[in-house]
């Protein structure tokens, strides 16, 4: 795999912040993804996500369903996310840092789904996790 950030691999307009805990875990978690990707449809590298999907789709035996997933509503949702913008409070850390924990414990692909499963939980909850911190630092909650 290359060395260049797995947030650009993933399309994401992502710059991290020095020193910033937040950037660091969402970079942890992005290259976490990444990995398992790789091995979930046993691709060796891949410059980018399309060129993953691509590569993926050629694929026999390959779980259709899932690279369409990515296609449709994971990619469209992480280039949602304003990245620029995301709280900075222990609570939003706390809450990458356990998807990353999950993710990490299934790296073992003894439950290939459980890790289809985490990257699609991590994906649709980042605005979520970001919603919901808003609220706290506003005090709604």
């Amino acid at each position: 795999m290359n060395n260049a950030n797995s947030a650009t691999w993933f399309d994401l307009d992502f710059e991290i912040k020095p020193d910033n805990n937040i950037d660091e875990a969402l970079m942890r978690v992005f290259d976490l993804m990444k990995e398992s990707l790789h091995i979930y449809f046993n691709i060796k590298s891949s410059s980018d996500i399309h060129e993953f999907l691509k590569i993926a789709a050629t694929k026999n035996n390959v779980d259709h369903s899932f690279i369409e997933w990515i296609k449709v509503k994971g990619i469209p949702r992480l280039k949602s996310i304003n990245f620029k913008n995301l709280p900075s409070n222990d609570q939003f850390l706390a809450m990458i840092e356990i998807d990353e924990y999950c993710l990490k414990c299934e790296m073992d692909f003894k439950e290939p789904e459980e890790v289809r499963g985490c990257i699609i939980t991590i994906i649709n909850s980042i605005q979520e996790y970001a919603n919901i911190c808003k609220q706290l630092i506003k005090g709604v909650f």
